[in-house]
This record gives structure tokens, sequence and C-alpha cells, in this order.
């Protein structure tokens, strides 16, 4: 039987499996013609297998320059997202951009994480510290001892 996660996807610790799913979703606030949406179905192509690889509304597999573009226009339009959404999206790009198995795709979501932890005040957290933390035992990651 096959999953719904690509292989890489389902490598991963748990919680790094649910960071990724969380971003799945997008953004419920804002209408179907916002760019947030077509970059979560082409984000949706990076972590979840499709039943085909005809485009829809639900996946969307586009070319390095297309994905740019999106991030571009997502990014251009950040004021008016949720936090919440933000930042389901900002962890989900980390992970892809420090573990997808393609270094062209993990650089692009890479850069992507990097402006999104800019546009947010932040520092970049390390592929060390980012696997340290999601892959600490439960006791130390709920008392946030990581």
């Amino acid at each position: 039987m096959r999953s719904v996660v690509q292989d890489w996807v389902a490598e991963l610790g748990l919680r790094h499996q649910g960071v990724l799913m969380s971003a799945v979703r997008g953004c419920d606030s804002v209408s179907k013609e916002d760019a947030s949406k077509p970059l979560i179905r082409a984000y949706r192509s990076y972590v979840l297998y499709s039943f085909d690889k005809t485009p829809s509304s639900f996946i969307d597999f586009v070319s390095s320059d297309e994905l740019t573009e999106r991030m571009g226009n997502f990014l251009g339009n950040f004021d008016h997202y949720p936090i919440h959404f933000v930042l389901h999206l900002l962890h989900a790009s980390e992970i892809v951009g420090y573990h997808h198995p393609d270094m062209y795709i993990r650089r692009d979501w890479r850069w992507f994480y990097e402006k999104l932890v800019k546009k947010m005040h932040l520092t970049p957290e390390s592929k060390t510290k980012l696997d340290q933390r999601l892959g600490a035992c439960e006791a130390d990651f709920a008392a946030e001892r990581i």
C-alpha cells in the first residue's frame, strides 16, 4: 500500500511530518485568487503524492522559475496573512529547505524560508537546531528545554 506522503517525508520524524502537513491546508481567510493559493498548490507537490500529474485546484507541479515567482507573489502580499498560517508555512518551508532530497528544491525552499524569517524579524534556525527541536523527547519538547 502507498502513502499520500512522499517517501522522503515518511522517512522524517513524526514532528517533522506534522509540521509539513500543517501547511498543506493553506490559508482559509483569503480569496481563491489570493497569491497564497498557487504557492500552496505547488508546495503540496513537494511533500505529497498526487493521483496523477495533471494540475488541479489541489496540487500543481511547477518549474523552479514558476515556484520562485509564486514565492515572490506571496512575499509581496505578506502583510495581510494571519500569523498562524504564516508560521505553518515558514516552518514547513524550513523542513523542505533542509530535508528535500533534491538540492535544487532545497535551495528554492531554503531561500523562501530565509525571506519569511527576515520578514518576521527573526533569525534562521540551523538544520541541526531544527532537528534537535523536533526530535526531542516529549518531556523536553513540552517543557521547551531544547
